[in-house]
């Protein structure tokens, strides 16, 4: 059900949150309005704005898991470019400035014109959006300008793509399950718990269904379980055990399990995982190397040469132009890189009670050319450069900064 929007705009210094929340979100959304130098609206969406974010307690403090996903509408491209800009040049420290506010996740912040938000794509992001998003600042019309696409009107591209991008989730939680400090461990198993729960949206998706949050999602996702093939009948039996926890994580997140029970749980999660990755993309009896390569070069060839010549990227690195036109054959930087996170995950999948084997995919990895040398040398050493890549290319650098 659609929340109400307020009668009146909604200032920054007065969100409708429970009240230890509202000061710390405001000084979190001040931070978007002062890159966007005075942006026209800021909507808050996701989790945060749904009332689906995830709080633990973590040494005596109250903190949040979950990513803050914001959209601020500025005056043209000049000052879309300005505030991108002013973002990216904020970027260091910006983790510790949030986690003192009590947000132990990233903000997210999109930059748009007014015809961008009206133009967005049907996407799981852009159905929220129109649901749950909250107009922090601004006129509360604009999320009416907010496309109202349907579940059935999002692509099978985007469907894989939601898939994908959870690939880096796991691989990250992979990193932080069996970590010192009780936050990363956390984090960890909230990210594992996010992708379980995304996977059920995928499955209702693939069905032309998104009920309105998580529980309705794993409702509908139970009557898709037919949609994997009998060679996946124990990952199907697996996931409604998963989806449960996933859901009582969400509603009480408690200290992260032993390390053991951890790798067995994320193991789980990358199974069903790998499953789905070959039910939306996959052909009959298709090899998992044949199936990535192929699914890297999906893009049509105008599109893989287009990202050769013109690659945007958010976090400031991406690879160079030399290396784009190199591999664009074998597909766009984008579709390259979610190919090698899913060749990782299957391998971590195929190894739940010990290290994962890089070799046996190594060849295939060079191949798709995100990966090479040095981060070749171990399966441990290709995961992080992978989710380093995904989040200095794709996004902003906040999920791997101080990383090496």
């Amino acid at each position: 059900m659609t929340s109400p929007l307020p009668a009146e705009p909604v200032s920054l210094a007065s969100d409708r949150s429970d009240p230890p929340v509202a000061e710390p979100l405001a000084v979190a959304l001040s931070l978007v309005d002062e890159w966007a130098a005075g942006a026209r609206a800021i909507l808050l969406s996701g989790s945060h704005a749904g009332g689906e974010a995830v709080w633990a307690d973590v040494e005596g403090r109250r903190l949040s898991l979950s990513d803050l996903d914001t959209y601020a509408v500025v005056d043209g491209r000049a000052a879309q470019r300005a505030a991108q800009a002013r973002a990216r040049a904020a970027r260091p420290g910006l983790r510790e400035r949030l986690l003192a506010l009590g947000f132990a996740a990233p903000l997210e912040a999109a930059f748009l014109t007014g015809g961008d938000l009206a133009r967005l794509a049907a996407r799981p992001g852009t159905l929220e959006l129109r649901r749950h998003a909250r107009v922090m600042k601004g006129d509360p019309a604009w999320r009416e300008r907010v496309p109202a696409w349907s579940a059935g009107d999002v692509s099978a591209e985007e469907r894989l793509l939601l898939l994908e991008n959870r690939a880096f989730e796991l691989l990250i939680a992979w990193h932080g399950l069996a970590a010192e400090p009780a936050l990363e461990r956390l984090q960890a198993r909230h990210a594992v718990m996010k992708t379980a729960l995304d996977l059920a949206g995928v499955l209702a998706l693939a069905a032309g269904e998104y009920p309105d949050g998580a529980a309705a999602r794993v409702e509908a996702a139970r009557r898709r379980l037919g949609a994997f093939p009998p060679g996946e009948a124990a990952v199907a039996a697996d996931l409604p055990r998963l989806w449960e926890a996933a859901l009582l994580w969400r509603a009480d997140p408690r200290e992260a399990p032993g390390v053991a029970a951890s790798r067995a749980e994320w193991a789980c999660a990358a199974r069903a995982w790998v499953a789905l990755w070959r039910v939306l993309g996959g052909r009959p009896g298709e090899d998992t190397c044949a199936l990535a390569l192929r699914l890297a070069a999906r893009a049509s060839a105008r599109g893989r040469l287009r990202q050769a010549l013109f690659f945007d990227s958010r976090g400031g690195a991406a690879p160079t132009p030399g290396s784009r036109l190199h591999h664009a054959l074998r597909g766009t930087p984008r579709h390259r890189l979610n190919a090698s996170a899913a060749l990782l995950v299957a391998a971590g999948a195929a190894a739940p009670a010990g290290m994962p084997e890089l070799a046996p995919v190594a060849a295939t990895h060079r191949r798709l050319g995100v990966l090479s040398g040095a981060q070749l040398a171990s399966w441990t050493a290709a995961s992080r450069a992978a989710v380093m890549a995904w989040d200095r290319w794709l996004l902003d650098g906040q999920r791997t900064e101080g990383w090496r």
